[in-house]
């Protein structure tokens, strides 16, 4: 294996890092990739003799009680000389000794596994050109900056762990909706530009209904992606109903003592693969 240095990811390595995205044709924007670095830590890989870029991963810590990995980019003639594994044995040290939860390429899924993790679950990404209608649903309304820690606690019966900065940082580069009944949440969702068009996750709710309701109060004409359960056919009929087409799956794996949250409140889209 090529002698490789793992040093701490700064905004200065973010130059490289797009190098990277680009090179496996990710849809990834500089922006997208900045908001990734600065809600989180992570590690570049580098040639040991000349200082070239060969692969980078992040990670996201939230609290004690869970972290997440995402954006581990392998440079493709890199591929297969064990870089990958190293950089993630890394990661995985630096949030340690939290539960870790990642969606895993096709490609890098054997890895994983051979670390360790174990799949929980699948994601299917549906994007496309939305065509549906958008509607006005009198339960939901904008969300403001106040309602963001309320919010935050709401969420975290879904994603299992608060993450209030993450869904701060998401609200202040998009538009946060509500969903309330008698002055009770009852779900939220966020959109924001990401990608290719606009991203619109996390969607968390209570019903598929619900969900469909706030996905159709923040979808607008144009490119929209939205990351949700494979088992939510409902609401995966509405998508592809809608114009969005199913670009594949991923599995949803984990590593460590992690029980998802099993409550009726559940995440139906989310932020980013990477975010959860």
């Amino acid at each position: 294996m090529t002698d490789i240095s793992l040093d701490p990811v700064r905004m200065t390595d973010l130059d490289a890092i797009m190098d990277l995205v680009a090179g496996v044709s990710w849809p990834h924007r500089r922006e997208d990739v900045a908001q990734f670095m600065r809600l989180g830590g992570g590690r570049l890989a580098r040639d040991g003799t000349d200082g070239r870029p060969l692969a980078a991963g992040l990670y996201w810590t939230f609290g004690d009680e869970l972290a997440r990995i995402g954006l581990v980019i392998v440079a493709p003639e890199c591929q297969g000389r064990g870089i990958g594994r190293k950089l993630v044995e890394q990661l995985l040290a630096d949030v340690a000794p939290r539960p870790v939860v990642l969606l895993a390429t096709e490609a890098g899924q054997p890895l994983y596994e051979r670390l360790g993790f174990t799949t929980f679950d699948r994601s299917r990404q549906y994007q496309g050109t939305f065509t549906g209608q958008r509607a006005d649903d009198p339960r939901i309304a904008p969300a403001s900056c106040s309602d963001l820690g309320r919010i935050a606690e709401f969420d975290a019966n879904a994603f299992g762990a608060v993450r209030r900065k993450t869904l701060e940082d998401l609200a202040s580069a998009g538009h946060a909706v509500m969903m309330t009944e008698d002055g009770r949440l009852t779900g939220y969702a966020i959109s924001r530009a990401f990608g290719r068009g606009n991203a619109i996750g996390p969607i968390v709710a209570g019903s598929e209904a619900d969900a469909i309701a706030l996905f159709r109060a923040l979808a607008r004409p144009g490119f929209v992606r939205v990351d949700c359960p494979e088992d939510a056919t409902s609401l995966v009929a509405h998508l592809t109903g809608a114009g969005l087409a199913d670009v594949g799956g991923s599995p949803v794996m984990s590593l460590g003592p992690w029980t998802p949250p099993a409550g009726q409140l559940r995440v139906y889209g989310l932020a980013s693969h990477a975010l959860g």
